[in-house]
């Protein structure tokens, strides 16, 4: 691992430690469903391995959700204000932006 560990990641490596993470969940419950559990109840292989795919399906789906939200959240080189009241942005603002309670906006044409 990385010297400051999973801070410090690049956004390549945290997206293929999600996707890795996303193929394993539905491998493994994938196996599990189909080799451990169903046959409890379906008989048939066919159909035990299709509904396992569809609970392998789930799985990953629900997998994918939470390593996306990590693999894809901000790095530590994002700007974000240093102070309680201030504004930092990437772009262009185009509206009017306050930061405080008592600040009069004017906008001159």
């Amino acid at each position: 691992m990385l010297r400051g560990g999973w801070a410090t990641m690049s956004r390549a490596a945290r997206w293929l430690v999600a996707v890795v993470a996303t193929v394993a969940a539905f491998g493994v419950s994938l196996w599990v469903c189909g080799a451990l559990v169903l046959p409890l109840w379906l008989k048939s292989g066919a159909d035990r391995w299709v509904v396992a795919a569809g609970l392998g399906v789930a799985v990953a789906a629900l997998a994918a959700l939470g390593c996306a939200s990590w693999a894809g959240g901000q790095s530590g080189d994002s700007s974000s204000g240093s102070r309680e009241r201030s504004i930092s942005a990437d772009g262009d603002i185009s509206g009017i932006a306050s930061t405080g309670d008592r600040t009069t906006n004017i906008q001159q044409k």
